[in-house]
């Protein structure tokens, strides 16, 4: 019974994150205009099936009792992706200027060390790898997130600013970019806290049971908030290109 249930999370799990794959794809040739965030909705995708296909891998293969573990290295590699996406992703929608190509030759490099190492290796000190780079890419989405912020707050919204940029629109966009440090806090909780019940209980399955769940309401928020933002994209493209300009200038 413990089982079928593992099997019946997992592939709810999966079919949640490929429909919304899909469903972000399906629209996302409305945004065409605006490349960051029809770059991130595409890369948010991929994250999306990516995580999707892992789980439909587990759940076929049942790995968590007949390998434990290449299920730990099947985790750890598709969270490993997960986060380097994310980071690709949401950074960039408060900092356009974030994805430069050393920074993606950089990211791909360690994440390619990591998957290969976690597959060859197969013990649970390599995952430190994705422990260190998931940190590393948390801190940078937390530094631009409050320095994004600071300059947004720091924009006028009174006569003398752009007509499109007014105190309500101000507060939609602050609101939205929340929800984004929000979601991030949820990334970091699951994903790291999934990799460290990995280690700790590598053979049992309620866990996984469990984190397969809670993942789907963390990948549905995820989802929410990036559609949500495509309704204000006008004033939120707008604000973040204005707030990039003051770096420059400062």
């Amino acid at each position: 019974m413990e089982l079928e249930l593992y099997r019946t999370a997992l592939i709810l799990a999966g079919a949640v994150n490929l429909l919304i794959a899909v469903a972000l794809l399906h629209n996302n040739v409305y945004f065409r205009v605006y490349d960051v965030y029809f770059r991130s909705r595409w890369l948010v995708a991929v994250n999306y099936a990516i995580f999707g296909i892992g789980f439909l891998i587990h759940a076929y293969f049942v790995l968590r009792t007949t390998w434990p573990e290449a299920a730990s290295a099947l985790t750890v590699s598709y969270f490993h992706s997960g986060g380097v996406l994310f980071g690709w992703s949401h950074i960039s929608l408060m900092c356009p200027d974030y994805l430069t190509k050393k920074r993606v030759i950089c990211d791909l490099a360690i994440l390619f060390l990591g998957v290969v190492t976690y597959w060859t290796v197969m013990q649970d000190w390599v995952f430190a790898i994705f422990f260190v780079h998931a940190s590393y890419i948390a801190f940078n989405f937390y530094r631009t997130y409050f320095h994004g912020i600071k300059n947004i707050e720091d924009m006028p919204a009174d006569e003398k600013a752009p007509r499109w940029w007014t105190a309500e629109t101000k507060r939609t966009v602050l609101g939205f970019h929340h929800s984004f440090v929000v979601g991030c806090n949820l990334i970091v909780l699951f994903g790291l806290g999934s990799i460290a019940i990995t280690a700790a209980f590598p053979h049992d399955i309620l866990p996984y049971t469990l984190l397969s769940l809670s993942g789907i309401v963390v990948f549905c928020f995820i989802f929410y908030s990036l559609v949500e933002y495509g309704n204000v994209i006008d004033a939120a493209t707008n604000a973040t290109e204005d707030a990039s300009k003051k770096d420059v200038k400062d």
